[in-house]
């Protein structure tokens, strides 16, 4: 693996500066969903929205749509199916660069099938730029279809795409022991050189967690 840059590595300390302040103010311990939440999607300084490019040549990976229409002109097929079975409306978590909503809205398109609204559901903001970039360079005439959310709609009807999204979004972690379910987060504790780093920490599981469990 390529050492970070200096840049990467300035940014990282102040991630970590973040989620330490946090930890501080929630008496020393986050769920570890928070910190995943935190390490990825911290305005300006997570992985996701900290504005490093992510996806293709320079990034850190590259996904199948980044490599060929082919997959986004393969997904069109279901996705019709879909939309012709309920509702001619489409949603797509987590978009990446644009180029899978622009393959999709061009392939839906030959298939006299577009919808009337594609909703693209993305946190980062650095994202969502380069989708719209993408989308009107690549599908100019289908750009105004495509709107951006916050959040998954309460009710839906239409059909719902997301490509390699599962992993990025946080989870609670749960463990079993004879005495009980606990949830596993994240402290601070100090390392044998006294040196304060992030640990992993369970407290008895509470709520929502606990009950889902």
């Amino acid at each position: 693996m390529p050492q970070p840059s200096a840049d990467a590595l300035a940014q990282s300390a102040r991630l970590l500066e973040h989620i330490e302040a946090e930890l501080a103010a929630a008496g020393g311990w986050i769920p570890f969903a928070r910190y995943m939440e935190l390490a990825l999607y911290a305005p300006g300084l997570g992985y996701y929205s900290g504005g490093a490019r992510k996806f293709g040549p320079g990034g850190d990976f590259i996904t199948a749509p980044e490599l060929t229409p082919l997959f986004g002109q393969a997904l069109a097929a279901q996705v019709e199916q879909v939309m012709r079975a309920s509702a001619r409306a489409l949603i797509e978590v987590g978009a990446g660069t644009g180029l899978l909503a622009a393959d999709l809205l061009l392939e839906l398109e030959r298939r006299d099938c577009l919808p009337e609204r594609y909703g693209i559901l993305e946190l980062s903001g650095e994202l969502r730029e380069r989708q719209f970039d993408t989308l009107a360079a690549k599908a100019p005439h289908l750009a105004a279809r495509v709107h951006w959310l916050d959040a998954l709609p309460e009710r839906f009807a239409g059909a719902v795409v997301a490509n390699e999204v599962l992993d990025v979004m946080p989870v609670h972690l749960v463990v079993s022991r004879a005495e009980g379910l606990f949830e596993r987060g994240v402290a601070i504790a100090a390392d044998a050189a006294g040196v304060r780093r992030l640990c992993w920490a369970d407290v008895p599981a509470a709520g929502a967690v606990a009950e889902g469990a």
